[in-house]
């Protein structure tokens, strides 16, 4: 698991790699709570190249976003694979975390 992160028009794009599980989603969870400390107001995840998505990485997931309301700021995702779309939509994420297929619409 690797997460990276860059600034595009004033919003920190979070790129995510590899899998959210078990064993990763707590380093994800450490980085992640680093990056929303940094003062921006929109945060953007990047999940294209996330290969799988376990309970503990959407636990990750939902802290971050607990974390970006508090701060009044946006939090959503884009790009998933089918395999981690189908476990975000199912578990009901997809109804407190806004997703997006491409980072052009979730920009917008």
């Amino acid at each position: 698991m690797e997460v990276k992160s860059y600034e595009e028009n004033e919003t920190l794009i979070i790129e995510v790699s590899g899998k959210l599980d078990t064993l990763n989603a707590p380093q994800f969870g450490v980085a992640l709570e680093a990056l929303l400390k940094q003062e921006k107001t929109s945060y953007l995840l990047d999940l294209s190249k996330v290969t799988f998505l376990s309970s503990s990485g959407l636990q990750v997931l939902l802290a971050g976003a607990k974390t970006a309301l508090k701060k009044s700021v946006s939090y959503k995702v884009f790009g998933m694979s089918e395999m981690v779309h189908d476990v975000f939509f199912l578990s009901g994420f997809n109804h407190f975390i806004d997703s997006f297929e491409t980072k052009e619409e979730a920009l917008a």
